[in-house]
């Protein structure tokens, strides 16, 4: 153990980055899309610039990014990067709660 792991804010981070993996994992799995895709880095790119503007509206709006609600809004960044790519999404793909569709409505709508 070293004196990163010692340090909360840190393990909290690593905590929701591997989440965040895991829902990506998933998601592609539910999409049946190869993790070597060749348009995936330009879609997780644009995926990560669509979160950090949700991450930044829910910091100031005071909503906590834990380790559910940044995974979920994280997978609905990347469904919106996809989907606009005229990749067909099943209609109840994402279990999405009240918190992270009004925080994504009120970023992206």
């Amino acid at each position: 153990m070293d004196e990163w792991d010692r340090d909360p804010s840190i393990k909290a981070m690593r905590s929701v980055f591997k989440a965040m993996e895991k829902s990506l994992e998933i998601l592609l799995e539910q999409l049946n899309i190869s993790p070597f895709d060749h348009r995936l880095g330009s879609w997780l790119e644009q995926a990560l610039a669509q979160y950090e503007l949700a991450w930044g509206e829910a910091s100031r709006k005071g909503v906590r990014m834990d380790e559910k609600m940044a995974p979920a809004v994280y997978a609905h960044c990347l469904v919106r990067v996809i989907g606009s790519e005229e990749i067909k999404i099943p209609e109840n793909l994402l279990a999405i709660e009240k918190d992270v569709e009004r925080l994504i409505h009120e970023v992206f709508e």
